[in-house]
């Protein structure tokens, strides 16, 4: 009993760490490629960011939050996250102190060198020890998993998706061992307290953890003796939260705003309307889609995207596979098409393969409570995102709040198949992680060869 844990530990941390190893060559290429831009110490730091930094619609919020700390983020999508900033924060400023250099791209990658060694581990360990597969069939699924285009990115740009898909990962291991009586079910507040951490960091993704505590605790979910402490009081709390730091950070520069509008009041409207002539055919204005209505949420819905063309091309699409062409390049600064497609047949017929394989892994998982927990959570995103059509001109950065998915289905389907039928499937998975990686890391080694590409013209 002690070696097979000893072994699957060793298989853990081998996988964790050439996941790792790879990225560490990732962060420092992107260091390099923005060497002298954001890592000085000057006054125009947020402008340099917002001039230079692109890479597709990820933000570069957490280097200016690490740098000069403040409310900058959405503080109601992201209620905690300026806070889990503080001291890193801190210790840049420290940094800066004694070497004169900004370090907050450095100290980003190290947080996000630590989630993808976390994330590795936690997804072995659902495959391993709760779906059941072979700890070297769970090193194969993640080594996939960190294979997708969108999952390598998420490990080098400074966006809150790297830390979300750890955490997520953290709900679905810690409830999941719960429910299969590894260590018992959550008690209330340890429910409550992964709730709060989770959609601290984004607030939607608070709802994973209660979609896979329902499926884990069935109707006893709903007892008011639980419920009410570890569900209904930290939604509230987390939504008060957030609505409270929007009140006093993001408000009074709201009203300042407006008061400034109205002494400028001929001023600014004169200048909205040369705007309204300049900008009528840029990026961010010809690559957004019809909203619903002009409410301040219902301003960022889309109902005029293709659905379908946006499953192929960038669900399954570039999620998986980068494009050849635009390379990370942002819709909403750049003229790539919303809507880009392969230039080849080969990546749908990859992309086919893998779609075939998801559904085959949820067709042998059915009953499977650990996928259900994992698929039901994903509901408010393919809701948000496809159904209203929030962010859906750049759903494939999303990527680390779903995809997670395809690994966890697939590890239904090999634990279901057995022997020429199993290598079969080995063989398959291990070709498409040979192809994932060569393809998305030459063009991501490409891109980051190319000089940052400056777009302050559309603001000068």
């Amino acid at each position: 009993m002690k070696s097979e844990k000893f072994a699957a530990a060793r298989a853990e941390l081998l996988t964790a760490a050439a996941i790792v190893l790879l990225l560490i060559v990732l962060n420092a290429m992107l260091a390099a490629k923005y060497d002298g831009l954001f890592n000085v110490v000057s006054e125009d730091y947020g402008q340099k960011l917002s001039y230079y930094f692109h890479i597709s619609g990820f933000d570069a919020v957490t280097y200016s939050v690490l740098t000069d700390w403040g409310m900058k983020y959405d503080v109601l999508r992201h209620p905690l996250l300026p806070y889990l900033m503080y001291l890193p924060c801190q210790l840049n400023q420290a940094l800066i102190s004694l070497t004169g250099v900004n370090c907050a791209m450095h100290i980003s990658a190290a947080i996000l060198l630590v989630c993808a060694f976390f994330s590795a581990v936690l997804l072995h360990r659902i495959l391993h020890r709760l779906i059941g597969i072979a700890r070297w069939d769970a090193s194969l699924l993640v080594l996939l998993f960190f294979s997708f285009g969108y999952v390598t990115v998420t490990f080098f740009v400074p966006d809150h998706f790297g830390l979300s898909l750890t955490l997520i990962l953290l709900s679905l291991y810690l409830i999941g061992a719960g429910a299969q009586g590894h260590g018992g079910a959550l008690r209330w507040w340890q429910t409550a307290l992964l709730f709060i951490i989770t959609s601290g960091v984004t607030l939607t993704n608070g709802a994973k953890v209660y979609a896979a505590d329902w499926i884990a605790r069935g109707r006893r979910f709903f007892q008011w003796r639980y419920f009410l402490p570890a569900v209904l009081l930290p939604s509230v709390l987390m939504v008060g939260a957030g609505l409270m730091e929007e009140r006093i950070y993001v408000y009074p520069k709201q009203q300042a705003e407006q008061q400034y509008f109205e002494k400028h009041r001929a001023e600014m409207i004169a200048k909205a309307r040369k705007n309204h002539q300049r900008y009528k055919r840029a990026p961010w204005v010809i690559h957004k889609g019809t909203p619903i209505g002009k409410g301040s949420l219902l301003k960022w819905t889309d109902i005029t995207t293709p659905r379908y063309e946006t499953l192929r091309e960038n669900v399954f699409g570039e999620s998986i596979q980068l494009h050849g062409d635009w390379v990370l390049e942002d819709i909403l600064i750049s003229y790539r098409p919303v809507l880009l497609e392969y230039s080849s047949w080969a990546n749908y017929a990859v992309e086919g393969l893998i779609i075939l394989l998801l559904i085959a892994g949820i067709v042998c998982g059915w009953r499977n409570r650990l996928l259900w927990m994992a698929l039901l959570g994903i509901v408010p995103d393919a809701l948000m995102h496809l159904g209203l059509g929030f962010a859906i001109n750049e759903v494939a950065i999303m990527s680390a709040h779903w995809i997670y998915v395809i690994p966890i289905a697939l590890g239904c389907l090999m634990l279901r198949l057995r022997g020429r039928w199993l290598w079969g499937l080995r063989l398959s998975l291990l070709a498409l992680t040979v192809y994932l990686f060569v393809h998305n890391a030459s063009l991501i080694v490409s891109w980051m060869q190319q000089a940052p590409v400056y777009t302050g013209f559309w603001y000068e």
